[in-house]
């Protein structure tokens, strides 16, 4: 019973390694630590096999020849152990090192291979006992020595990362164990006649595949590729050298209907339907052949699909170093939504400057209400004085009244004056339009005033980066200097611009009559709006004989639509 137990120990062992080897080799990454811990699954079932048939060896030869074979798996598994070790913790063992650790496994092979006539590594043996020599305890020294090391490497590995000591616990759990059956059957105090160590070593070699499950133990992410390719949004078509199709997701065969084994040539007849669009959503070509397609691809190119989807194309080949591309990589990823946000902004575009026109048209229709609607009404009031008092002098004998001349001269004055204001608004409304920066329309607007004199003062450097900011400094400007020439009755004017790094500041000062309370009415509303539709803040100061002090302070960073909508464009 207890032969059949080990001998099912043993299968156990030998179909844990085949099964852990095969899974790394299909599954996991292609490293170093992966060939490493793949070469000693190799090597377990390479020391198990020849122990299934120790018990029933017919003569001491074959035993021997079993012993010979089990024993290239017992030699080998020490270094290969200790380099798995060092390559989980990113150590290399030098070629020097490797050559030397090889060069101690093929003398203890070769003491075994040669010990009829030293004695040596086996001291006996026998079909029924064997008696170790100091030759195989000098081979098992330098088994152990070479796990201790590989274990001592990881200790120092979590130590030093500071990781998960459960990663640590497992990978030391899995020497051990096999250390510690090996060591009980040379001790002697199991009397089987067989080694427990290799199913030990297979058990371990589980609890590492379980670890890679668990705790990621290898790095291992290929196991959840398949899962990520299919949920990817992006088309992706993969090729090999030949040019079939080897692989692609579910979201390709939305844009090209192909299959694997399928022609990359299929792919580009597929995609020659589409017309060629730029980042604007421009035409550029109305049909491209498959050649021109596959040529455009290598840079990448956005197509209008006949399906009335857009998607951008791009191809990656995978190059050789020793020759042409081995494979490459067709990618498909969905723009459409690009193009339809692209569509909405250049309609909301559309929309907010025809808005803006609207607005400025009624600014303009205010602006020329205010300033005839004021002169008009003068000259209508001075006509009727002159008309009563011209037909009180009627009355009174024909006499002329003194007065009248200095009415009409009064009603041609506001005429003029009048039309000049409003030549004067309008005029540099439209020169508004073409400004660049803020100082550029300050000084335009300071330079065309005749009737006082203003005064300009920068501070700080002016930049493109406040362009953004003209119309409205220069607007809120004229409306000023319109409030002064109007109400006033100032002969100067001083205007001081700040430039700072967040924002931009205006002070305007004149030295006219002043007014004992102010009242915000077209001109000085108007300022306060176009001020607070950027963000910024409006003060304005006066008394009796005392001037007029208008504060304004813009943000340098309005918000976006603000901007766009002041420079015309998405």
């Amino acid at each position: 019973m207890t032969l059949v137990l080990l001998r099912a120990a043993y299968l156990g062992a030998v179909a844990c390694c085949l099964y852990t080897s095969g899974w790394l080799m299909l599954r996991a990454e292609k490293n170093h630590t992966t060939n490493a811990l793949v070469m000693c699954q190799i090597l377990i079932i390479i020391w198990c096999l020849p122990q299934l048939f120790l018990a029933d060896a017919p003569t001491l030869a074959v035993k021997y020849a079993l012993y010979g074979v089990s024993y290239v798996g017992i030699s080998l598994i020490g270094p290969w152990w200790l380099m798995f070790s060092w390559s989980y913790c990113a150590k290399t063992v030098g070629p020097k090192a490797r050559a030397v650790l090889f060069a101690i496994c093929a003398f203890d092979y070769g003491m075994f291979l040669t010990n009829g006539r030293h004695h040596l590594f086996y001291r006996y043996f026998g079909l029924e006992q064997v008696i170790y020599g100091p030759a195989f305890y000098f081979h098992m020294a330098f088994t152990y020595g070479c796990v201790f090391l590989g274990m001592g490497a990881v200790v120092r590995r979590f130590e030093r990362r500071r990781e998960d000591g459960l990663h640590a616990a497992v990978l030391l759990l899995a020497a051990a164990i096999p250390l510690a059956f090996n060591m009980v059957y040379l001790s002697g105090a199991v009397r089987t006649g067989f080694d427990l160590t290799p199913p030990m070593f297979a058990l371990s070699s589980f609890l590492m595949l379980a670890a890679v499950f668990r705790y990621d133990f290898l790095d291992i992410n290929v196991a959840a590729f398949p899962q990520i390719f299919a949920a990817m949004e992006e088309g992706v078509i993969i090729y090999n050298r030949r040019g079939k199709v080897t692989c692609r997701n579910e979201a390709a065969r939305n844009y090209v209907d192909v299959e694997p084994g399928d022609l990359c040539t299929r792919v580009w007849e597929k995609l020659c339907g589409g017309t060629v669009v730029d980042r604007e959503g421009k035409a550029l070509e109305e049909r491209l052949s498959p050649d021109a397609v596959k040529e455009a691809a290598r840079e990448g190119v956005a197509l209008l699909l006949p399906g009335g989807s857009a998607a951008r194309v791009k191809q990656y080949p995978l190059p050789d170093p020793k020759g042409p591309a081995q494979a490459g990589v067709i990618l498909l990823t969905d723009v459409g939504e690009y193009y339809e946000l692209l569509q909405k902004s250049r309609s909301l575009a559309l929309s907010r400057q025809q808005l803006a026109v609207e607005q400025e048209r009624n600014r303009i229709a205010q602006e020329v209400h205010d300033t005839t609607g004021h002169t008009l009404t003068m000259i209508q009031s001075l006509i009727k004085l002159t008309r009563i008092r011209f037909e009180e002098a009627q009355s009174q004998g024909g006499s002329s009244d003194p007065e009248i001349p200095d009415y009409l001269c009064q009603a041609q004055d506001l005429a003029v004056s009048g039309i000049r204001e409003l030549r004067w608004a309008i005029n540099h409304m439209r020169r508004e339009r073409d400004l660049e920066l803020v100082s550029q329309g300050v000084c335009q607007l300071a330079e065309s005033v005749r009737e006082l004199k203003v005064e300009v003062g920068i501070q700080g450097e002016d930049h493109s980066r406040y362009s953004h900011l003209s119309l409205t400094v220069c607007a809120c400007l004229r409306e000023a200097i319109t409030n002064c020439l109007k109400y006033a009755g100032a002969s100067h004017m001083d205007v001081i611009v700040r430039f700072e790094e967040s924002s931009v500041s205006a002070y305007i000062f004149d030295d006219g009559r002043g007014c004992p309370a102010i009242e915000e009415h077209n001109g000085l509303s108007g300022i306060r709006r176009r001020v607070e539709e950027k963000g910024g803040q409006a003060r304005f100061l006066s008394a009796e004989g005392e001037g007029f002090q208008i504060f304004f302070e813009l943000p340098v960073n309005p918000p976006v639509l603000s901007e766009q909508t002041e420079r015309g464009v998405l």
